[in-house]
């Protein structure tokens, strides 16, 4: 009996003893994966953070940035010639009022002055808006990576845009074609909407992670 007292003591010492090296051990481990798990974690958010930021600086910010010139050359150009269209009428009203002769003096003296507004046009097509439509391709072909999914699906449109402009500027391509293929920039303001609601939700999250 006094044996079998003995040893329960020695066992009930032991256990004592093993909970004394196993709980600090074990409670050391977990505060290891824990903190392991946490620091990966916290990483994680870092690298996704810092992707994001590259997104907007080299992708969907420029990218914006050009549609956003272009859109406020493509209205201003918009507003002159509704203007001039207007000032137009008005002056050959006057002009026919006063005669056939008048009416004739107003369009070889003025027409021309109005002429220049589509000459300008033609020139700023070619030597400003065409190049910003082909930096936009060129923000596509050299940072697709940093595209999401679903804008890069709008490369294709953004593409053909450009490449029908260049044809006919080049005179490759029939008047009758174009209209056939319904060329217009209507076809990419699908892309313009999408790309304005991309940058400003990237713009939530790093907010959201600087919070």
């Amino acid at each position: 009996m006094t044996t079998i007292v003995a040893t329960d003591r020695q066992t009930v010492e032991l256990m004592r003893w093993a909970i004394s090296i196993g709980v600090p051990a074990f409670a050391g481990l977990t505060g290891v994966i824990v903190g392991a798990w946490l620091t990966g974690r916290r990483e994680r958010s870092q690298r996704q953070l810092a992707f994001i930021e590259k997104q907007l600086k080299d992708f969907y910010s420029p990218m914006l940035g050009l549609r956003n010139e272009i859109r406020m050359r493509s209205e201003l150009r918009v507003q002159i010639h509704d203007a001039a269209d207007m000032v137009w009428r008005d002056l050959c009203e006057h002009a026919r009022q006063v005669g056939v002769d008048a009416l004739r003096d107003i369009s070889s003296t003025r027409g021309l002055e109005f002429d220049k507004l589509i000459e300008y046009d033609n020139k700023q097509l070619q030597e400003e808006l065409l190049p910003a439509y082909r930096q936009m391709v060129k923000l596509f072909r050299e940072n697709l990576w940093l595209a999401d999914p679903d804008t890069r699906e709008y490369s294709k449109y953004l593409t053909e845009y450009v490449e029908l402009w260049d044809r006919w500027l080049a005179k490759s391509i029939p008047k009758e074609v174009i209209e056939r293929i319904g060329h217009s920039e209507d076809s990419l303001k699908p892309f313009y909407d999408h790309l304005q609601q991309r940058h400003d939700d990237l713009r939530t999250k790093i907010k959201g992670h600087k919070v």
